[in-house]
């Protein structure tokens, strides 16, 4: 392969990054504003779009890298190292998360178009919240894989530390998150109230 086409692809493999997280930061922005208002069709067309985005980033992202491994290693086992396994493992999770956030979070919220995110059960926040702070954490450690020299030669032991540690500070955090707006949260309107009514009517 050449020097410009491996270029080409290493671009290629940056945008589809890019891309992939810039959707999913936005996503979680209008989950964020929407938190203490009634949930709308419009935000769930919004994010169904950011989850369209990440999906186009995570396919470009697998065949782009899949060509730079092939680059870097020839496909052969022993040529990987210990950084490649694990950027690799941090993007099967993203992937599986993302399938996960189509399945099980975005149907969800569906169900509770004209409430609060915060008035839903605590079992739909604590699901959403998890596969929220699971993505957030992958994309992290993905950018840190692919941008950080020391993280270029580090071993086994470094890597079995720093990916399992930043999911778990990344999950206790967004249970904390969810366990203060369940116990003290309150939406900012009246679900009772006129208004409400014919926001889920608009909505319908």
């Amino acid at each position: 392969m050449s020097p410009e086409l491996i270029d080409t692809v290493r671009y290629g493999h940056l945008l589809s990054f890019g891309l992939g997280i810039g959707a999913a930061c936005m996503a979680d922005m209008h989950v964020a504003r929407f938190l203490r208002r009634p949930i709308s069709r419009h935000l769930l067309t919004n994010l169904h779009l950011c989850h369209t985005m990440i999906w186009v980033g995570l396919t470009g992202m697998w065949i782009t890298g899949a060509m730079l491994i092939y680059v870097r290693t020839g496909f052969v086992l022993d040529n990987v190292t210990p950084k490649l396994w694990s950027k690799l493992g941090i993007v099967s999770i993203l992937t599986v998360n993302a399938f996960l956030i189509g399945r099980i979070a975005l149907p969800q919220l569906r169900q509770w178009i004209g409430r609060s995110p915060i008035e839903v059960p605590w079992r739909v926040k604590l699901v959403g919240g998890m596969l929220s702070s699971f993505s957030m954490a992958s994309w992290l450690l993905a950018l840190a894989l692919g941008s950080s020299k020391v993280l270029a030669i580090g071993g086994w032991q470094t890597f079995a530390i720093l990916v399992p540690l930043t999911y778990a500070i990344f999950g206790l955090s967004a249970l904390c998150v969810v366990a203060v707006l369940h116990r003290f949260g309150k939406p900012q309107f009246d679900a009772s109230a006129p208004e409400t009514k014919w926001i889920g009517e608009l909505v319908s």
